[in-house]
């Protein structure tokens, strides 16, 4: 795999494309050395967050190099692994839109860690996350957040292999899209994870939020996204919420309900929490 054809299957748009290839090959040594330490840390302290945004973005794709070579030794199929890496120009493209600037977000250095551990897939329209069952809550955090009965934590106990589902910035909700992402998911984790038994899809997120849902119309994509779970906790912060319907200067790849939930939020961000939603397999 050559650096060329890794940028040309990231599908960058062109002009971060061009700044991207330029600052590797500007001094393709220095970036080689501080790819070799970029995720040492502790604490999500990454030495890489401390670079500027379009090295980081450089650094990380160097880095992607290597780690397609370490997916393909697991037998993972170029679409998936490629479909996955493409989250980094999914969110170089946004940060663009929101920054007029070619980069990446520390926040976003932290959130590639999962791809550098090959720790996550994308499969279809969502994300998936090899994880252990975890409950937000204030034995968990020390503080009160969210509360779950424990019937349900004795039916999925704290540490039982889940599958987390991650939703990116305009994915694909549609009904036929999601179930064929969820199935598709459990036909990849029982092939190429044999050894685990999952036992639910996790999903924590603001789009399944009840309060939230019962201002959506039955044929919204989200409130048809979010009646494949089943709620088992949830509270009142709004962040998430707020971050996705505003936090990224144009609007572009948020949901199709992105107008009425933005209106909805500015005179009722009552109505916006944070919820858990599992799919038992």
């Amino acid at each position: 795999m050559t650096l060329e054809k890794m940028i040309s299957e990231l599908h960058y748009r062109s002009n971060i494309e061009k700044a991207v290839l330029q600052e590797i090959r500007k001094d393709e040594k220095l970036i080689e050395k501080i790819a070799e330490t970029a995720y040492r840390g502790e604490n999500f302290d990454f030495a890489l967050c401390g670079h500027m945004p379009l090295t980081c973005l450089a650094v990380v794709t160097y880095l992607l190099l290597h780690k397609y070579d370490d997916y393909k030794s697991m037998g993972i199929p170029d679409g998936i692994v490629f479909d996955t890496f493409r989250d980094v120009s999914l969110r170089a493209n946004l940060y663009y839109e929101k920054n007029g600037k070619v980069g990446v977000s520390k926040e976003d250095v932290i959130w590639f860690r999962h791809i550098m551990n090959i720790g996550i897939f994308q499969i279809g329209t969502l994300q998936f996350q090899p994880f252990e069952m975890i409950y937000l809550d204030e034995e968990t955090l020390g503080e009160p957040y969210m509360t779950f009965t424990e019937e349900q934590k004795g039916l999925l106990p704290n540490d039982t292999p889940v599958l987390n589902c991650h939703i990116q910035k305009g994915a694909d909700l549609r009904p036929r899209s999601v179930e064929a992402s969820f199935q598709n998911a459990k036909l990849f984790f029982e092939k190429y994870f044999p050894t685990v038994q999952y036992k639910a899809f996790l999903c924590y997120s603001w789009l399944l939020y009840p309060p939230m849902l019962q201002h959506l119309s039955e044929r919204s994509n989200i409130k048809q996204f979010a009646k494949n779970f089943s709620i088992i906790g949830s509270c009142h912060d709004p962040e998430q919420a707020i971050e996705n319907l505003f936090g990224h200067g144009t609007g572009k790849g948020l949901p199709c309900d992105a107008t009425f939930l933005q209106q909805l939020a500015f005179e009722h961000v009552e109505l916006f929490g944070f919820a858990c939603g599992i799919i038992l397999i």
